[in-house]
């Protein structure tokens, strides 16, 4: 294995621990422990994502999750009389609310993760384990490259 932090492998599935970090990125997404073939399956027909950097940087889904952080914000980076739940209600909006995902997609994602809302599509963990795993991967290669 290379010399990248060990723990990342605990979110792996058993057959990917000797993968370097940017193996990682280009295994399928059913290398992250906890999705099983069938719920890949649904990812891909549902969004074409088939590896864990596709997960990482699919476009719906950083969608979801501007949505998301603008709600939790919202209170806290505008005046009162500037505020709008507009952000607040969206993020309770059905996942197909955001354009290009249908509600058959949305029927994929509910059986694969129990994903209803836009914030639930923004908070899921699987995401949340891709997107790290990427960006620890971008570090990594920003810091080799320095020591070069």
């Amino acid at each position: 294995m290379s010399e990248e932090p060990g723990f990342i492998v605990k979110f792996f599935d058993k057959a990917y621990e000797e993968k370097d970090i940017l193996e990682l990125l280009e295994a399928p997404v059913s290398a992250i422990s906890g999705i099983s073939e069938t719920d890949a399956e649904k990812l891909k027909t549902a969004f074409s994502i088939e590896t864990v950097g596709d997960l990482a940087l699919n476009d719906h889904i950083r969608l979801a999750q501007a949505v998301t952080n603008f709600s939790e914000c919202s209170g806290k980076i505008l005046d009162e009389e500037f505020q709008s739940k507009d952000f607040l209600e969206l993020s309770e909006k059905p996942v197909y609310a955001i354009k290009g995902i249908s509600e058959e997609d949305a029927k994929l994602l509910l059986q694969a993760f129990n994903i209803k809302t836009i914030k639930d599509l923004a908070k899921n963990k699987y995401v949340s384990i891709a997107q790290t795993t990427l960006a620890l991967a971008t570090l990594i290669e920003i810091l080799v490259e320095k020591q070069s």
